[in-house]
């Protein structure tokens, strides 16, 4: 199967026609499939997706309407700006003077202003009706038909067939430049679901071996179920977004897209247009033929609300209300869309706390905490580094092109890992193994590899500690010191058991006036004036 994104577009024949004349610009960047259909329940939409396992689906009018309400996987519909109706009304008074455009809409809503305007530019013989389903389209040409009322007909695929089968000329509503708008969003959201896709088939990508993380991932493919939220506590690193994924994949909505949301990165001003989207024209920069939200992305699939404590007050009420509702209105549309999706978010702060200090609204919080799952700290599941830290050290080998024997490296990690706090978690482990592999990719062996040069980070002082001056040294010491007692002077076995280098070794030595044979006798007297705490 292939790793490029897959675009399933379902639509008539006209429609088809138009897409085929501007796909060729896409063929190196996705897989798009045509189906010819007219969108109702007598085909199986669920086994098509099946048989062809598009990302995303893309169609127009009623049959993407009906698609969205069929289909968990996201869908998309062909816009239709006014420059399309003026250009195709245009068109079609070339042809005939009685012009009938159909238009979809998905409730009735009052004439638009543009086909309120339009009669005074070009004249009278412009009739316009809109329809909500194919059943209404079909009925609504038929009447059209019987009482002669029209010499051209405007409108969607289905309409121009249905006017073409009664030998009345019909012109296509759409455009090469809202095809391209479609199948660009379509590939832009097809892309990001398709990397998932990838991730997903990746064996081994969330690594666990300890007690603790194997009940987190037990309670995670229970809170999949359903659609109620799930709320993730744990430090920045602790692999939140690894869960997430887990829980999307477990989910009722693994077939819908997993949509992020970081929620401390979206400037106010910006806010309901990014998670609501917008519609043709609704402000001066808006894109032409508007934006699907990333609320409405999700539709079908997983929110994911990351670092959901950032999120300003201000946005927190816009937030709730989709959350309660499960609906969205975009910005400039008189219309409320109603959507279905499994929420999940994320937090490295203490949400209740926040809630007590006014800075996080108590009703979004209990929304979010139906189910709550925490995330230990890395320093308290030492059972994972050792396994993490081999996966990811395999993981950058392979990468780098490099010749790692990564059993030898983990003989010389482990004693340092072991005591190491972690302030970063996984992501300050995935870093480390990073940095290893990246230097044995360029012939440094594993026993001139110093871990006090590429991870000064185990030898500082860490986190939430408070080391007087000259205790560092005075550990490192005793450190060494216990060491070459319990391998007999072998420097080697020493610098292999530390993780230093034997000329770092070496250098220690002398500073602690290493008597071979005998020690200094003082490395771990706290009254040595070289190592005392001042």
């Amino acid at each position: 199967m292939s790793n490029r994104a897959r675009i399933l577009l379902i639509g008539y024949r006209k429609f088809s026609e138009l897409i085929n004349s501007v796909i060729a610009e896409y063929k190196d960047e996705a897989e798009i499939i045509m189906v010819e259909s007219v969108a109702s329940g007598s085909v199986d939409y669920q086994a098509l997706v099946k048989e062809h396992q598009p990302d995303v689906v893309a169609s127009a009018g009623s049959n993407a309407a009906f698609l969205k309400n069929s289909l968990k996987i996201p869908v998309l519909s062909q816009p239709v700006t006014d420059t399309d109706i003026i250009d195709a009304v245009a068109r079609a008074r070339r042809i005939g003077a009685r012009v009938h455009v159909f238009t979809y809409a998905p409730k009735p809503e009052p004439e638009s202003r543009l086909f309120t305007a339009l009669p005074s530019l070009i004249g009278d013989g412009l009739k316009h009706e809109t329809y909500t389903t194919t059943d209404e389209a079909a009925e609504r040409l038929l009447a059209m038909a019987a009482a002669d009322s029209a010499d051209v007909v405007v409108g969607p695929s289905y309409i121009c067939e249905l006017a073409s089968r009664r030998g009345l000329p019909a012109v296509l509503l759409y455009s090469r430049e809202s095809a391209r708008q479609m199948l660009d969003e379509a590939l832009r959201q097809a892309r990001v679901r398709s990397a998932e896709r990838r991730e997903a088939q990746q064996p081994g990508r969330f690594v666990i071996d300890s007690p603790q993380m194997s009940r987190v991932a037990e309670l995670a493919r229970t809170y999949a179920r359903g659609n109620a939220a799930v709320l993730l506590q744990g430090e920045s690193g602790t692999g939140k977004e690894h869960i997430a994924r887990e829980l999307h994949q477990a989910s009722d909505y693994r077939d819908g897209a997993l949509v992020a949301i970081n929620c401390g990165s979206i400037p106010n001003e910006l806010f309901e247009s990014e998670l609501f989207g917008y519609v043709d024209g609704a402000f001066t920069s808006s894109r032409r033929g508007g934006r699907v939200g990333l609320v409405e992305q999700a539709n079908g699939g997983v929110l994911y609300l990351d670092e959901i404590g950032e999120m300003p007050l201000s946005q927190q009420v816009k937030l709730l209300r989709v959350l309660q509702e499960r609906s969205v209105r975009p910005v400039g549309s008189t219309r409320e869309l109603t959507l279905d999706f499994k929420v999940i978010a994320a937090t490295n702060s203490n949400l209740q706390a926040a809630v007590d200090a006014g800075t996080f609204r108590d009703d979004l919080y209990y929304r979010l905490n139906v189910f709550t799952l925490r995330l230990p700290p890395l320093r308290e599941r030492p059972e994972d580094v050792a396994a993490i830290a081999q996966y990811y050290l395999r993981e950058y080998a392979q990468q780098y092109e490099a010749e790692l024997d990564v059993a030898a490296l983990m003989q010389k990690l482990t004693g340092p890992f072991m005591k190491y706090r972690w302030p970063g978690n996984v992501r300050e482990l995935q870093n480390f193994a990073e940095r290893l592999a990246v230097n044995a990719a360029h012939g440094v062996a594993i026993e001139e590899l110093s871990l006090e040069e590429l991870l000064p980070e185990l030898l500082a002082p860490q986190q939430g500690e408070e080391i007087p001056p000259g205790l560092l040294k005075e550990q490192e010491a005793r450190a060494i010191a216990d060491a070459m007692h319990r391998f007999a002077g072998d420097k080697t076995a020493v610098s292999r058991e530390l993780g230093i280098s034997p000329t770092t070794l070496w250098r220690r030595l002398k500073e602690m006036d290493w008597n071979e044979g005998f020690g200094t006798g003082r490395a771990g007297d706290k009254k040595s004036k070289q190592y005392s705490r001042g």
